[in-house]
């Protein structure tokens, strides 16, 4: 009996070696195959790149030659703002008043007549604002009841009323100056002026400059007249680095209602648009148009609509301002 014992564990020791040996092998394989990729062929993610951070404006051309992979259906929310240093942003001036245009128009008169730009801007805002608003009690109720017949005519009620009060006492001559004064401001530089008289239609200017009842002949070259010096104000305004400039720009000329040329020219303010903007919603807009134009305009023409970019881009550099869309 004991022999018999002593033989059994004399074969257990024999066999644990072994399976330690074996177990080794295991724990040695499982290390490798964590390391190697021929092994365990399951790819780790790649880190995301970091964004450029450089604030150094890049020319035109380039950023046209770096974009070209841009998915245009992409969401853009982090790019480089390359006006941030060498362009200072101006602000508009707020044109709304506390109180009613009545009580402000003498002191604001005066000091448009005096040189003030910003007063100038201001009236002419106002009496724009009030053009549109009934001049009397009779012209109020008739007004209103245009509104009633609207289902959201308590809103529309409580804007009428409230813009025939702010505008009361002042009378339709005065009113209709408007132009006179925005236009004021503009000649001497003004850009919340020059971009201002580029939101007026030219049948506005045309009620209210008292040229609707010329005869066709002079009605036309008085409103050609107008288009031009709207289009004078813009370009001023852009140069200053208006971007709310160029956009109009850009569709005016989208439209060829101006110039010569104009879906290129339009290509042409698109890219300073793109160049400028640190509005991604705006800059994802205009990289589509971009993207669609380029299967309309050869190599030349964009090439030559870029160089045009690149010389507006550096006067608006050597001005050194910049109007965002929005302030």
């Amino acid at each position: 009996m004991q022999a018999t014992i002593k033989s059994f564990k004399l074969g257990w020791k024999l066999w644990l070696l072994p399976l330690a040996l074996l177990l080794i092998v295991i724990i040695l394989w499982l290390a490798r195959a964590d390391e190697d990729p021929s092994v365990n062929p399951i790819p780790h993610p790649t880190p995301p790149s970091q964004h450029d951070t450089s604030i150094n404006i890049v020319p035109v051309a380039e950023q046209i030659a770096e974009r070209k992979s841009l998915d245009y259906g992409e969401i853009v929310t982090d790019r480089q703002k390359p006006h941030s240093r060498l362009l200072s942003i101006v602000h508009r001036p707020k044109w709304t008043l506390e109180s009613t245009l009545f009580e402000q128009l003498d002191s604001l008169i005066l000091a448009a007549e005096s040189g003030d730009n910003e007063a100038a801007y201001i009236l002419g805002m106002n009496l724009r604002h009030c053009s549109f608003a009934p001049v009397d009690d009779a012209g109020l109720q008739e007004r209103l009841k245009e509104a009633y017949q609207f289902n959201n005519y308590g809103a529309a009620v409580t804007a009428i009323t409230a813009r025939y009060e702010f505008c009361l006492g002042v009378d339709n001559v005065q009113r209709s100056q408007f132009y006179t004064y925005l236009a004021l401001a503009a000649s001497r530089g003004f850009v919340p002026a020059q971009e201002a008289i580029a939101m007026i239609t030219p049948e506005q200017y045309m009620q209210a400059e008292g040229y609707d009842r010329l005869n066709r002949n002079e009605y036309l070259t008085q409103r050609s007249a107008f288009v031009k010096q709207q289009v004078e104000f813009l370009s001023s305004a852009a140069q200053h680095g208006s971007i709310k400039a160029l956009i109009r720009l850009s569709q005016l000329h989208y439209a060829q209602t101006v110039g010569e040329d104009g879906r290129l020219q339009a290509y042409a303010f698109n890219q300073i648009i793109l160049h400028l903007t640190d509005d991604n919603e705006l800059y994802n807009r205009y990289s589509w148009f971009q993207e669609q134009a380029q299967s309309v305009f050869t190599q030349e023409e964009m090439a030559d609509a870029i160089d045009k970019a690149e010389q507006w881009l550096k006067i608006i550099t050597t001005n050194g301002t910049l109007y965002l869309e929005t302030d």
